[in-house]
């Protein structure tokens, strides 16, 4: 599945561009996705929805709603920090600065960013014309870069993902804190 699944966002990265594409550290547009920074670095209109790339700073125990997609793989490269990651039927696994993590589409998931430093990742969207919808449609201009202090789900953001996340071809399973079945009761630790 690896193997597949880098095979085909190489291809869809060396096919679907057309002219050479950089974006400098001091241009990266900075958005708050759920108190999170994100800064995308490939989207989906630059790659023909064949890829969306973004460098992404979660804060200390950040976690989203445990979730499924529907139509992408969600990929991880961890730059810094450690995360916990929850898939159902698989064993929680911990990924470490350097570790390569693949979630694919159709698993019940979630994640959470080490409580005690949080975590720095580039987070890969293949193919990218799903799930960027949902994180256009709820994040913020962020107004420093560093994930948003103090911040809390609330009402409102729960329901913009709520009306959200079907047309981006994401399923919430949970809120926060939730894990897949097979985590719960102590039945996968």
């Amino acid at each position: 599945m690896i193997v597949t699944t880098y095979e085909r966002m190489f291809e869809m990265s060396v096919k679907t561009t057309e002219k050479v594409h950089m974006v400098r550290k001091a241009e990266r547009e900075s958005l708050w996705f759920l108190g999170d920074l994100i800064q995308p670095l490939a989207t989906g209109q630059q790659t023909r929805d064949g890829i969306y790339i973004a460098h992404y700073q979660a804060a200390p125990s950040s976690q989203p709603p445990l979730h499924e997609h529907d139509d992408d793989d969600e990929i991880f490269f961890i730059i810094n920090g450690e995360i916990a990651f929850w898939a159902e039927g698989e064993e929680k696994i911990i990924g470490k600065a350097g570790d390569f993590v693949i979630l694919p589409k159709g698993v019940p998931h979630t994640f959470q960013a080490s409580p005690e430093s949080g975590a720095t990742w580039l987070l890969i969207l293949s193919p990218s014309s799903s799930f960027e919808k949902v994180i256009n449609a709820v994040s913020k201009p962020a107004e420093y870069e560093a994930p948003e202090k103090g911040w809390q789900i609330d009402a409102e953001t729960v329901k913009t993902l709520e009306r959200v996340a079907p047309s981006g071809g994401v399923r919430l399973l949970g809120a926060p804190g939730d894990l897949p079945a097979s985590h719960r009761n102590g039945v996968t630790s």
